[in-house]
């Protein structure tokens, strides 16, 4: 009579590989859910310029200032301080100080939110060096509030002044 070795019963998968596959998959996005990117934004600070799109639309002369808050995850909305700096007598100095303003994220992009109508009268025919200086907070869908802050970096002339000297 012929001898057979039993095949070891631990050897033998007792769960489905598509059913290990999946828990496999369902682990992974548990993990990722609950360790999502650590919230990173960035305060776009454009040069302050003189807006020929103001002067052509309204006939006014101004200084325009265009700031963008973007993050790596979805915002509620931005709130921010932003000023106008000038150079005057080798010194920097506050040429206009807006409002706080706040925006909401962009409809369809969640994660930027953009101050666009922020500028100041101004009188034509004076070149005067400007940039601009912007910080605040940026209110995330997860309930996270990040500081932000950035400038347009180095001063740059415009044919406006801001004021009266």
């Amino acid at each position: 009579m012929p001898i057979t070795i039993p095949k070891p019963i631990l050897l033998l998968p007792k769960i489905p590989s598509v059913v290990v596959v999946g828990l496999l998959a369902v682990q992974f996005l548990l993990f990722q859910i609950g360790h999502s990117p650590e919230p990173k934004c960035i305060l776009k600070v454009e040069r302050p310029h003189y807006s020929t799109s103001l002067n052509e639309t309204q006939n006014v002369d101004a200084i325009k200032l265009n700031i963008t808050a973007t993050c790596n995850v979805p915002q509620i909305y931005t709130e921010i301080s932003a000023n106008i700096q000038r150079i005057q007598k080798n010194q920097e100095v506050t040429a206009f100080r807006f409002e706080s303003e706040r925006r909401s994220a962009m409809t369809g992009a969640p994660n930027i939110a953009t101050f666009k109508n922020l500028y100041v009268p101004c009188i034509m025919g004076i070149s005067v060096s400007y940039r601009g200086v912007a910080r605040g907070y940026v209110y995330l869908e997860n309930g996270q509030k990040y500081a932000v802050r950035g400038d347009s970096g180095n001063f740059v002339a415009a044919e406006c002044l801001i004021g009266a000297e």
